[in-house]
C-alpha cells in the first residue's frame, strides 16, 4: 500500500501518517496538515486515514479542495469508507483498490527480478528459476513491502552467482504453494478478517465458526 501511495504521488513526496496522532496530538498534526496543505511542493501522503478521528477527518476533506498540492491518501479497507471517513472518499478524484500480492502470483517473478535490478548486485547476481518459483509460492502478508525486504537481503547476503532457494530466509522456503481448496479457503479468512478491521471474534462470527476453530485453521492455514 504504501509502495503504491509513493509511486502515485511521485519524486519525493512529504509522507504524513495518521498513526502519529496518538503521540503528537490532535492539534500538532493538525497544524503540521495545514502548513503542508498550504505550501507549495512536492505530493503530500497521508498515510492510515483510517486513524483519524471525526475531527481531523473533516479537517482534512475541507483543505484538499484549496490545496495546490497532489495529495494521495491511504487507508485500510473497511465500513468506515462509507461511514466516518466517508467525506475523504468524496472529495478524492480517483480511488485506487489494491490487490494483495498473494493473489497476483504470477506476477511476483517479475516483480522480485525488477527489485533486484535496482540494487548494486544486479548484473553479478540472477534469481534462478527455481528460487523464483519459491518467492511465487509465499503467501506475502506484507505485500510488496516484504518481498522487497527479502530481495534486498537476498542481494546483500549473495554478491555474485545464483541466488538458491537455499539463500532464501527460513521462513520463505516452503516449495509448495497451498491447493486451491486451501489457498481459497485462506482468501475467505483473510477476506472476514480484513472487513472485521482484524477483529477476529467479528471474522468467526461472519463466518459462522466459533473463535477456537477460526484459530485453528489461521494455524492451519499459516495466518498470522
Amino acid at each position: 500500500r504504501t509502495t503504491e501511495a509513493r509511486r502515485a504521488a511521485g519524486p519525493v513526496p512529504t509522507v504524513l501518517d495518521a498513526t502519529a496522532v496518538a503521540r503528537r496530538g490532535e492539534a500538532a498534526w493538525a497544524a503540521t496538515l495545514g502548513t503542508l496543505l498550504e505550501e507549495d511542493g512536492p505530493a503530500v501522503v497521508v498515510e492510515n486515514i483510517e486513524f483519524l478521528s471525526e475531527r481531523l477527518t473533516m479537517l482534512l476533506a475541507k483543505s484538499l479542495p484549496g490545496t495546490r498540492r497532489r495529495v494521495v491518501l491511504t487507508s485500510t479497507p473497511g465500513d468506515h469508507l462509507v461511514g466516518m471517513h466517508a467525506p475523504l472518499v468524496g472529495v478524492c478524484g480517483a480511488r485506487q483498490e489494491l490487490v494483495p500480492l498473494r493473489r497476483r502470483r504470477h506476477e511476483i517473478p517479475r516483480l522480485a527480478e525488477e527489485m533486484l535490478a535496482e540494487t548494486s548486485a544486479f548484473g553479478r547476481v540472477r534469481l534462478t528459476a527455481e528460487t523464483l518459483r519459491v518467492l511465487a509460492a509465499q503467501s506475502w502478508p506484507g505485500n510488496l513491502t516484504e518481498l522487497r525486504r527479502t530481495v534486498l537481503g537476498l542481494a546483500q547476503i549473495r554478491t555474485a552467482g545464483d541466488i538458491l532457494p537455499s539463500d532464501l530466509p527460513a521462513s520463505h522456503r516452503d516449495r509448495s504453494p497451498a491447493s486451491p481448496f486451501r489457498q481459497a479457503e485462506r482468501e475467505v479468512i483473510i477476506a472476514a478478517i480484513e472487513a472485521a478491521n482484524g477483529n477476529r471474534r467479528e471474522a468467526a462470527r461472519a463466518l459462522g465458526v466459533s473463535r477456537s476453530t477460526l484459530y485453528n485453521r489461521m494455524r492451519a492455514l499459516r495466518i498470522h
